[in-house]
Order: structure tokens, then C-alpha cells, then sequence
């Protein structure tokens, strides 16, 4: 029997899926059954269709749980499974119930883990750099021809969750894969680090045998970074500009009329 609580973080909520690792930090993936295996989410007598992802999540239509269920990031879940327990419809059974509920406080704070906390002296607002995901996501052709974005099992690429960390865009170019991150003010060792242990994960994981590589965005020059991507083949820098062109109030009428 496998029992464990695990307190459900931001990006589980916003991406509708769960990582297999107790509020200690200990991982329980290896005990489940094996990637891509179906299973039931049973909550309250209530099922969900999911399946096992990778070696450490639980993945599927899980917004479904979420939803159905109202579970929030700081809500805290117990989750039992029991390899003995027989298959129903052909899926594995895992019950998940909620132990202790969070008020979900419309702008409450919500503590990063360390890699993913904004550097003091960043330049450009990060706010601005969510604003930049946003459009790569729609112009992915501007960061590389060709450059798509990954889908499955109703998730796309945006903020792809993995055992080691969540992907600001894994992408495709054909059969191979490209782990893309801004660096959104995190140190260079940091984002190196961080990129590199995704490019290991959809190796181990998703690639087949396919190549994975990875580009990190930035607005900076920065030689620490670049000295760091130097060190690493499967690793490039792609840097951006932000340009703001003030215009005048007739100009702007003449644009809209135009557009009439």
C-alpha cells in the first residue's frame, strides 16, 4: 500500500496535473504503475479518467478533477494506492481525498521554489517577459522556422510539467525536440542548470531517440551565460529587443479609420 499528502502547487492548479511526491519532498512515481498506464481518480465515489506520466505525475483529463472537486494550490490531498487492488474497466484505481482545504485569497503569495525566484537586478519586468511568452507562443516561427508546439494528452508545450521542473515551451521541428526558456532574471548557472535537466528529462522520457536541444532566451548580454552555453553542444542563446514608438493622437485616429 502506498499513502502519502502532498499540498498542490501553483503550476499543478493552473496546468491540471499531479506530481507523485509527499509535503517531505519524497518521490513516490517509482511505486505506481508505469508511464502511460490508465487510471482512475477516485475522489468521494466520484471517477476521473488519468493516466500515469512519465516516472514521478499523474497526467490525463484531470481538469475535470480540479474542477469537479474545487481543489486549489495550498490544498493539501491524500493520495493511496494499492497495487493489489483489481483494475476497474480496464484502469487503475488511485484514491485521492482532500485533508485540509486553503482559502483560495485572490493575489496571495506564493512561495517559489529557489531556481525560480527573480533576480533584484533584473532590467525588465518580469511581468513584460510574461507578456514575451505570450507571443512566442503565437510567433514561434520568430524564435525558429518551423518550430511548433508540443501537444499531448490535452496538454500542450506552455508550461510543460516534468519531474524535474516545469518548461517555459517544449516545441518540436519535425521528429526532435527544442526545450525552450526565457530567462526571466535567473542567474546564468541557474538557467543552464535548469534547462539542461530538462533537455536529460525529455531525453529519458518523450524523445524515442530523437535529438533534444534547447534555446534560452534573453534580453541581456550577459558573458556568464554565454561563456556556460559555450560549454554545452546542444545549448544556443537567442536575444530579443523591446521596442516602444510613441505616436501621436491624429496618427492613431488615421490607423483606426483605416482599419474601418
Amino acid at each position: 500500500m502506498v499513502e502519502f499528502q502532498r499540498t498542490i502547487g501553483r503550476s499543478e492548479e493552473n496546468t491540471c496535473y499531479l506530481n507523485l511526491t509527499d509535503i517531505n519532498g519524497r518521490s513516490y512515481g517509482s511505486r505506481f504503475p508505469e508511464h502511460k498506464t490508465p487510471l482512475w481518480i477516485i475522489t468521494e465515489g466520484k471517477r476521473y479518467e488519468a493516466s500515469k506520466h512519465g516516472g514521478n505525475q499523474i497526467w490525463g483529463n484531470l481538469r475535470s478533477w480540479y474542477k469537479g472537486e474545487e481543489i486549489h494550490a495550498g490544498d493539501t490531498i491524500h493520495i493511496k494506492y494499492d497495487p493489489l487492488a483489481d483494475n476497474i474497466d480496464g484502469r487503475v484505481p488511485v484514491e485521492i481525498s482532500v485533508a485540509k482545504r486553503t482559502e483560495n485569497i485572490p493575489g496571495i503569495i506564493v512561495q517559489k521554489e529557489p531556481e525560480e525566484i527573480e533576480d533584484a537586478g533584473a532590467k525588465v519586468d518580469i511581468q513584460m517577459e510574461r507578456d514575451l511568452e505570450n507571443f512566442l507562443v503565437n510567433n514561434l516561427n520568430l524564435i525558429e522556422e518551423r518550430l511548433k508546439l508540443y501537444e499531448e494528452e490535452g496538454i500542450n508545450g506552455r508550461q510543460y510539467p516534468t519531474d524535474v521542473g516545469t518548461i517555459d515551451l517544449l516545441c518540436k521541428k519535425a521528429e526532435n525536440f527544442v526545450v525552450v526558456e526565457l530567462k526571466k532574471g535567473r542567474g546564468s548557472d541557474s538557467v543552464v542548470g535548469q534547462i539542461s535537466r530538462y533537455i536529460g528529462w525529455v531525453r529519458e522520457n518523450l524523445s524515442n531517440g530523437h535529438d533534444v536541444r534547447g534555446i534560452i532566451i534573453v534580453h541581456d548580454f550577459d558573458p556568464k551565460l554565454k561563456y556556460a552555453v559555450l560549454a554545452h553542444e546542444n545549448l544556443e542563446l537567442k536575444y530579443y529587443e523591446i521596442q516602444i514608438k510613441f505616436v501621436s493622437k491624429q496618427q492613431i485616429i488615421e490607423k483606426f479609420e483605416k482599419n474601418i
